[in-house]
């Protein structure tokens, strides 16, 4: 009788144990789609999400305008809880702010995690759901995904302004060349790709003619932000981010559909 009670009791243990725990068993590594902020369902063209590198402590993202960057830290003694914190983001004006701001705001008031049916709720602290996320498919990575031509759409965040000359990329994959123009220069080098990281990429030496003009300004800044490039995402529009090695968008390539811009 006693060994039946104490099997019994054991077994209850066990019960309440994975019921009290399994709604906080979740891997919250990798990227995840943002599909509601307080309980309201984003609509848009926006895309915004989150990722989390837990290893590093990293948050990072985009907020459907701005990219995103934070610290975040697990519980290890109360699974489920979550410390966000030093939340910040690029400062470019979007025709629509709105959401970005109640995604901004709902990050600052999360506390915990559970699982959900798709993905993964964030909670604040009183419990209540702040943000729905889903998981976000990775975007294939290999180096075909560079070739072409690119146009420079962004630098760090800010839109590139063309003067006279669109600045653009074009990758020849096959020969590990890259051409293009800077907003004035035409520009020549190399790049070249760890052998095993199929998303590595950074550019050897360019080489540019040396005509001053209009474009100067944009010009050394996209030289600049090409130094610091250590590897590239093909996002879910088909455009490119390329990222500097704390793993922010340095440059945003959008993939030109249009006449050559090569002279």
């Amino acid at each position: 009788m006693k060994k039946l009670f104490l099997f019994a009791a054991v077994l209850f243990a066990a019960v309440m144990t994975s019921c009290g725990t399994s709604g906080n068993q979740v891997d919250l590594s990798g990227e995840w789609n943002i599909v509601s902020v307080e309980g309201q369902k984003l609509e848009g063209e926006s895309s915004p999400f989150v990722g989390f590198d837990i290893k590093e402590g990293r948050l990072y993202g985009n907020a459907g305008c701005n990219n995103i960057m934070g610290s975040l830290e697990l519980d290890s003694v109360n699974p489920g809880r979550i410390v966000l914190s030093n939340i910040g983001a690029t400062r470019m004006m979007c025709p629509d702010m709105n959401t970005e701001s109640k995604v901004l705001g709902a990050l600052n008031n999360v506390s915990g995690y559970q699982a959900s049916a798709n993905g993964v709720e964030l909670t604040d602290g009183s419990g209540k759901v702040v943000l729905s996320l889903e998981k976000r498919e990775a975007a294939p990575v290999s180096a075909v995904s560079l070739d072409g031509e690119w146009i420079i759409s962004k630098v760090d965040g800010a839109v590139v302004e063309v003067e006279e000359k669109t600045p653009f990329l074009a990758f020849n994959t096959a020969d590990k060349t890259v051409h293009g123009n800077a907003g004035c220069n035409i520009v020549n080098g190399s790049f070249e790709m760890s052998e095993g990281n199929a998303s590595s990429l950074k550019f050897g030496q360019m080489i540019s003619t040396m005509m001053a003009g209009p474009g100067m300004e944009t010009e050394g800044k996209i030289l600049a932000a090409l130094g610091k490039v250590v590897s590239f995402v093909p996002n879910a529009d088909g455009s490119l981010s390329l990222n500097d090695a704390e793993g922010n968008e340095v440059i945003l390539l959008t993939k030109n559909n249009g006449a050559s811009l090569a002279e």
